[in-house]
């Protein structure tokens, strides 16, 4: 690694030894040293310092994969070792949640969609609630590692801002992160949830070990979330955003443009079953949990819903097919309310299975279960803990 120091080396060492054991659950030392091509006594001497920590914790025994020897303690998250915060807020459901170390929820508080239409107010109600957590349930403050911060809309990760996000209600630019860090006083790690989801998934959960991945999550609009090459790719300048919201014609005749979300998101699947009148009454949260309506209503044989998720999930693949077939990856995961009907799933994978011909290798097609809430989590506990410069030495004092 010409041009790093050794404290930067090690310090990135550590980084991957811990995110290691934070997406395995369980290893051993052993495992970890195969799978980063580390030798012994440098994970050996990291993971010695995370124990000091409280970071890790060795639990129960066992024999090494294939090697003769006695048994050998494994590694797991010491989940009494500190918390961190997950605000995920869309239109169907805001909520602030305070998890340990292997985000296990400990307490939330759920917004209702109380005051949503202001941006500003809002957040800082949210950070009040945090606040509430945070001193009911965290004895040392130390040990609060950060925020994670998932928000339905279009956001410049650069500079931590929504620009815009229509379904909740905020015209205006917020600058979401510099307000959460300053009301609570520890890190935010901010992105779209679809970004969110991809990049836990990666880490923790479906993904993990797949370079190569695409997230949309299918709600009353679309949001894509990418990982190429193994890194999590935000686009230029902003996140989100910028596969779905791209303009094209609606292909009526009128030539009118449109976005993919316009064509077939969930909005579009509403005005299909609704009125007019119906659908334009309702606000983005009420339509938010007719979706919900609908999906749990194909569930019980409604044939109307039935046929109107098979149609949408087919036309989604369809819109999304281009860009599939350019990015090749190796797993797509459909999440948010429409991805959690077979129905609809099925349909989407079968219009790509049209697409064989182009692809360099098949494309395995699933459904993510992982919230926008639970992504807000995980992404505390990748970017301001497995990815963090945290003061060991401080931790180390803390016990």
């Amino acid at each position: 690694m010409a041009g790093s120091s050794l404290e930067e080396i090690g310090r990135g060492n550590r980084q991957r030894v811990l995110s290691e054991i934070l997406g395995s659950g369980t290893i051993s030392r052993s495992q970890i040293a195969d799978k980063l091509e580390l030798n012994a006594a440098s994970v050996s001497r990291i993971t010695r310092e995370l124990i000091e920590a409280r970071l890790v914790q060795e639990v129960g025994d066992a024999k090494s994969e294939g090697r003769r020897g006695p048994r050998t303690k494994r590694l797991s998250v010491d989940r009494t070792g500190g918390y961190v915060i997950g605000i995920g807020i869309n239109a169907y459901q805001q909520v602030v949640t305070l998890a340990d170390l292997s985000n296990n929820r400990i307490a939330s508080w759920d917004a209702g969609g109380e005051g949503l239409s202001e941006g500003e107010g809002f957040l800082k109600t949210c950070c009040d609630q945090a606040r509430q957590l945070i001193e009911q349930h965290v004895p040392d403050r130390d040990r609060l590692f950060g925020v994670g911060l998932t928000i339905a809309g279009n956001l410049d990760k650069a500079r931590g801002t929504v620009i815009s996000a229509p379904t909740l209600g905020w015209d205006d630019e917020v600058g979401v992160r510099d307000l959460v860090q300053k009301e609570l006083g520890v890190p935010v790690a901010l992105e779209t949830p679809s970004a969110a989801i991809c990049q836990s998934e990666a880490a923790f959960g479906a993904a993990r070990n797949i370079e190569n991945v695409v997230v949309i999550y299918c709600a009353l609009g679309f949001g894509i979330g990418l990982q190429i090459n193994g890194q999590p790719y935000s686009g230029i300048s902003r996140v989100g955003g910028v596969l779905t919201e791209a303009k094209t014609t609606d292909g009526l005749g009128s030539n009118l443009p449109v976005t993919l979300s316009d064509l077939c998101g969930g909005k579009a699947l509403l005005q299909k079953l609704l009125s007019s009148d119906v659908f334009n009454a309702l606000s983005d949260r009420d339509r938010a949990r007719k979706i919900w309506e609908v999906v749990s209503g194909a569930d019980e044989t409604d044939g109307d819903y039935k046929s109107v998720l098979e149609e949408f999930g087919a036309r989604a693949a369809n819109c999304f097919s281009l860009s599939l077939t350019v990015l090749q990856p190796e797993l797509v995961l459909l999440a948010g309310p429409l991805a959690q009907s077979p129905i609809y799933l099925e349909a989407f994978r079968k219009q790509i299975d049209t697409l064989k011909s182009d692809l360099q290798q098949p494309i395995k097609i699933k459904s993510s279960e992982m919230t926008h809430m639970g992504a807000a989590r995980l992404l505390s506990l990748s970017e301001n803990i497995a990815n963090a410069e945290l003061d060991l030495n401080l931790l180390k004092g803390g016990n």
